[in-house]
């Protein structure tokens, strides 16, 4: 079976998940594996990936994106895609060839590091990575009222 078809599947699946409204779709890759995704709710970029370009574009449910990490140097594409991530998008899903990417500077820790998820490889040795927001910082057991004030125990216990 062809790798771009799994690919497709793949993308399809994930953004089932995610019920995006709109779509930005940035870089070759991304645009080949989403042909019928696109409608009127989707926006595209092309590389050469550039700051300015985030400036233009409307904010959005779901950019699925390749090409960066091939394409920018590490600082370069953490600025672009924390941008992104920061302003316009609460979901991602990039798309990223390692061998090419080390080039650039990106190591799989990099990735990492800008809170992506690595879902899943193919064996042309492309990379899939996720981002959600609501997935990003789990919620922790100790982080409420209970472990932290106790009005009740006030003027009764001096510590």
């Amino acid at each position: 079976m062809n790798q771009s078809v799994l690919l497709s599947s793949l993308l399809s699946t994930l953004i089932q998940q995610f019920e995006p409204q709109s779509i930005l779709v940035a870089g070759d890759v991304a645009r080949l594996c989403l042909n019928d995704c696109q409608d009127t709710r989707s926006q595209a970029l092309t590389t050469p990936f550039e700051q300015s370009q985030l400036q233009q574009i409307h904010s959005v449910d779901l950019a699925v994106i390749s090409d960066l990490t091939e394409t920018l140097p590490l600082q370069a594409g953490q600025q672009w895609l924390g941008y992104l991530r920061n302003l316009h998008a609460p979901h991602i899903i990039l798309i990223a060839d390692p061998a090419q990417a080390q080039q650039q500077g990106w190591q799989f820790r990099d990735y990492l590091a800008m809170g992506l998820h690595h879902i899943a490889g193919t064996n042309d040795g492309l990379q899939v990575f996720s981002y959600a927001i609501e997935n990003y910082q789990p919620k922790r057991d100790w982080l409420n009222s209970r472990f932290w004030a106790n009005p009740e125990n006030y003027d009764k216990y001096r510590w």
